[in-house]
Protein backbone atom coordinates (compact mmCIF):
# COMPACT_ATOMS: atom_id res chain seq x y z
CA UNK A 1 0.00 0.00 0.00
CA UNK A 2 1.36 3.38 -0.78
CA UNK A 3 2.95 5.46 2.01
CA UNK A 4 0.25 8.44 3.11
CA UNK A 5 2.16 11.99 3.20
CA UNK A 6 1.18 12.10 6.97
CA UNK A 7 4.45 11.26 8.34
CA UNK A 8 5.85 14.75 6.99
CA UNK A 9 4.01 16.20 9.82
CA UNK A 10 5.57 14.29 12.20
CA UNK A 11 8.80 14.62 10.60
CA UNK A 12 8.65 18.65 10.68
CA UNK A 13 7.53 18.43 14.65
CA UNK A 14 10.26 15.18 14.95
CA UNK A 15 13.71 15.11 16.19
CA UNK A 16 15.84 13.13 13.20
CA UNK A 17 16.06 16.20 11.23
CA UNK A 18 15.13 19.99 12.05
CA UNK A 19 12.19 20.95 9.77
CA UNK A 20 14.61 23.43 8.03
CA UNK A 21 16.06 20.07 6.42
CA UNK A 22 12.62 19.39 5.28
CA UNK A 23 11.36 21.93 2.48
CA UNK A 24 10.22 19.45 -0.34
CA UNK A 25 9.05 20.99 -3.71
CA UNK A 26 7.27 17.87 -6.60
CA UNK A 27 7.11 18.97 -10.06
CA UNK A 28 5.28 16.37 -12.37
CA UNK A 29 6.59 17.39 -15.94
CA UNK A 30 9.79 18.14 -15.07
CA UNK A 31 12.69 16.08 -14.55
CA UNK A 32 14.60 16.46 -10.65
CA UNK A 33 17.06 17.95 -12.98
CA UNK A 34 15.06 20.91 -14.92
CA UNK A 35 13.24 21.56 -11.07
CA UNK A 36 16.66 22.01 -9.63
CA UNK A 37 17.18 24.65 -12.35
CA UNK A 38 14.01 26.62 -12.14
CA UNK A 39 14.06 26.80 -8.67
CA UNK A 40 17.94 27.32 -8.20
CA UNK A 41 18.79 31.35 -8.04
CA UNK A 42 21.84 31.04 -10.15
CA UNK A 43 22.76 29.40 -13.28
CA UNK A 44 24.02 26.69 -14.70
CA UNK A 45 23.23 24.73 -11.91
CA UNK A 46 25.82 21.28 -11.06
CA UNK A 47 24.50 18.28 -9.73
CA UNK A 48 26.81 17.21 -7.02
CA UNK A 49 27.54 14.08 -5.05
CA UNK A 50 25.18 11.73 -2.94
CA UNK A 51 24.42 13.45 0.30
CA UNK A 52 22.36 12.09 3.08
CA UNK A 53 19.78 15.32 4.57
CA UNK A 54 22.51 16.03 7.35
CA UNK A 55 24.95 16.04 5.15
CA UNK A 56 23.57 18.46 3.37
CA UNK A 57 22.41 21.09 5.94
CA UNK A 58 26.15 20.87 6.84
CA UNK A 59 27.45 22.46 3.45
CA UNK A 60 24.85 25.35 4.41
CA UNK A 61 27.33 28.01 5.52
CA UNK A 62 25.05 31.68 4.83
CA UNK A 63 28.21 33.01 2.81
CA UNK A 64 28.28 31.27 -0.23
CA UNK A 65 25.87 28.99 0.32
CA UNK A 66 22.13 29.25 1.68
CA UNK A 67 20.28 26.12 0.17
CA UNK A 68 21.60 22.94 -0.73
CA UNK A 69 18.49 19.93 -2.73
CA UNK A 70 18.75 16.37 -2.73
CA UNK A 71 17.13 15.20 -6.23
CA UNK A 72 14.80 12.38 -6.62
CA UNK A 73 11.76 10.40 -8.16
CA UNK A 74 8.93 8.87 -7.01
CA UNK A 75 6.54 7.43 -9.53
CA UNK A 76 5.45 10.35 -11.98
CA UNK A 77 6.87 12.92 -9.78
CA UNK A 78 9.98 14.80 -9.21
CA UNK A 79 11.51 15.71 -5.89
CA UNK A 80 13.86 17.78 -4.47
CA UNK A 81 14.29 17.75 -0.54
CA UNK A 82 16.01 21.23 0.59
CA UNK A 83 18.15 22.28 3.46
CA UNK A 84 18.84 25.92 4.31
CA UNK A 85 17.09 29.04 3.27
CA UNK A 86 14.81 27.46 1.16
CA UNK A 87 12.29 29.89 -0.97
CA UNK A 88 9.36 27.59 0.05
CA UNK A 89 5.99 28.66 -0.63
CA UNK A 90 7.29 32.00 -1.73
CA UNK A 91 8.88 30.39 -4.86
CA UNK A 92 7.74 31.83 -8.07
CA UNK A 93 4.68 30.67 -9.66
CA UNK A 94 6.74 30.65 -13.07
CA UNK A 95 8.39 27.67 -12.31
CA UNK A 96 5.35 25.78 -13.13
CA UNK A 97 5.21 26.99 -16.93
CA UNK A 98 5.10 25.13 -19.90
CA UNK A 99 2.92 22.38 -18.83
CA UNK A 100 4.43 21.43 -15.29
CA UNK A 101 2.89 20.81 -12.03
CA UNK A 102 4.36 22.31 -8.28
CA UNK A 103 3.49 21.10 -5.29
CA UNK A 104 5.11 22.78 -2.33
CA UNK A 105 5.54 21.57 1.20
CA UNK A 106 7.02 24.29 3.43
CA UNK A 107 7.26 23.92 6.87
CA UNK A 108 7.73 27.38 8.15
CA UNK A 109 10.23 26.52 10.46
CA UNK A 110 10.46 30.33 12.45
CA UNK A 111 7.35 31.40 11.51
CA UNK A 112 4.53 29.19 11.96
CA UNK A 113 2.02 27.41 10.72
CA UNK A 114 3.50 25.61 7.68
CA UNK A 115 2.06 25.96 4.06
CA UNK A 116 0.92 23.59 1.14
CA UNK A 117 1.25 25.41 -2.39
CA UNK A 118 0.15 23.95 -5.69
CA UNK A 119 1.10 25.39 -9.00
CA UNK A 120 0.51 24.86 -12.28
CA UNK A 121 0.34 26.80 -15.74
CA UNK A 122 2.48 29.08 -14.21
CA UNK A 123 0.21 30.68 -11.85
CA UNK A 124 -0.73 30.25 -8.11
CA UNK A 125 -4.03 27.29 -7.97
CA UNK A 126 -3.99 26.39 -4.56
CA UNK A 127 -2.76 27.77 -0.84
CA UNK A 128 -3.33 26.90 2.23
CA UNK A 129 -2.03 26.42 5.98
CA UNK A 130 -1.83 23.36 7.17
CA UNK A 131 -3.11 22.06 10.40
CA UNK A 132 -4.66 25.73 11.14
CA UNK A 133 -7.86 26.22 9.77
CA UNK A 134 -9.07 26.47 6.35
CA UNK A 135 -8.44 30.19 4.37
CA UNK A 136 -7.36 28.88 0.62
CA UNK A 137 -6.37 31.00 -1.65
CA UNK A 138 -5.45 30.82 -5.49
CA UNK A 139 -7.31 30.18 -8.78
CA UNK A 140 -9.09 26.98 -7.37
CA UNK A 141 -9.35 27.85 -3.90
CA UNK A 142 -11.82 24.32 -3.38
CA UNK A 143 -10.31 22.11 -5.34
CA UNK A 144 -9.32 20.40 -2.28
CA UNK A 145 -12.36 21.38 0.17
CA UNK A 146 -14.81 18.15 -0.85
CA UNK A 147 -11.45 15.58 0.09
CA UNK A 148 -10.80 17.53 3.28
CA UNK A 149 -13.94 18.04 4.73
CA UNK A 150 -14.83 14.07 3.70
CA UNK A 151 -11.47 13.18 5.96
CA UNK A 152 -12.53 15.11 8.68
CA UNK A 153 -9.42 17.34 7.88
CA UNK A 154 -11.26 20.67 8.29
CA UNK A 155 -15.19 20.83 9.09
CA UNK A 156 -17.56 21.21 6.15
CA UNK A 157 -18.07 24.82 4.93
CA UNK A 158 -21.53 25.57 6.12
CA UNK A 159 -20.83 24.29 10.13
CA UNK A 160 -20.08 26.54 12.87
CA UNK A 161 -16.89 25.46 14.86
CA UNK A 162 -17.88 26.57 17.95
CA UNK A 163 -20.80 23.94 17.95
CA UNK A 164 -18.26 21.30 17.68
CA UNK A 165 -17.64 19.18 21.18
CA UNK A 166 -13.88 19.48 22.42
CA UNK A 167 -13.65 15.69 21.93
CA UNK A 168 -13.94 15.84 18.06
CA UNK A 169 -12.07 18.78 17.68
CA UNK A 170 -8.88 17.90 16.24
CA UNK A 171 -5.03 19.15 17.32
CA UNK A 172 -3.09 20.67 14.61
CA UNK A 173 -0.73 17.78 14.19
CA UNK A 174 -4.08 15.62 13.59
CA UNK A 175 -5.10 18.12 11.36
CA UNK A 176 -2.06 18.64 9.25
CA UNK A 177 -1.61 14.89 8.64
CA UNK A 178 -5.38 14.29 7.67
CA UNK A 179 -4.73 17.32 4.95
CA UNK A 180 -1.04 15.57 3.80
CA UNK A 181 -3.07 12.78 3.21
CA UNK A 182 -5.76 13.85 1.18
CA UNK A 183 -2.84 15.87 -0.70
CA UNK A 184 -1.00 12.72 -1.62
CA UNK A 185 -3.80 10.58 -2.61
CA UNK A 186 -5.31 13.68 -4.87
CA UNK A 187 -2.09 14.55 -6.75
CA UNK A 188 -1.67 10.20 -6.40
CA UNK A 189 2.35 11.21 -4.67
CA UNK A 190 3.85 9.33 -2.91
CA UNK A 191 7.30 10.19 -1.15
CA UNK A 192 8.74 7.75 1.36
CA UNK A 193 9.97 9.14 4.72
CA UNK A 194 13.31 6.72 5.01
CA UNK A 195 14.04 8.15 1.46
CA UNK A 196 13.49 11.53 2.05
CA UNK A 197 15.20 11.66 5.69
CA UNK A 198 18.20 9.28 5.55
CA UNK A 199 19.36 8.24 2.02
CA UNK A 200 21.96 9.83 0.01
CA UNK A 201 20.33 11.49 -2.46
CA UNK A 202 21.97 13.70 -5.61
CA UNK A 203 22.62 17.17 -4.78
CA UNK A 204 22.37 20.35 -5.98
CA UNK A 205 22.91 24.18 -4.08
CA UNK A 206 19.22 26.08 -5.25
CA UNK A 207 20.37 29.13 -3.36
CA UNK A 208 23.78 31.47 -3.49
CA UNK A 209 21.86 34.18 -1.69
CA UNK A 210 19.51 34.61 0.84
CA UNK A 211 15.62 34.03 0.24
CA UNK A 212 13.35 36.59 -0.90
CA UNK A 213 11.75 36.40 2.43
CA UNK A 214 14.20 37.05 4.50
Amino acid sequence: MPESLAWIADAWGGTNLNPGDLYITCARGLSPEQLAERMADHQPVEIGPALTGREASALVDLAQTYCVGRLGRSDDWSFIVESGGSEGWALDPAVSRDGAEVLIFDPRPDDPPSFFRYLANGELQLHFELGAGYYPSGAQPDLLRPALEAAGAIAPEDSLDDLLDDDQELTPLEAKRKALDVIGEHFGLTLPRHVLESEPLPSVVTRTSPPSSW
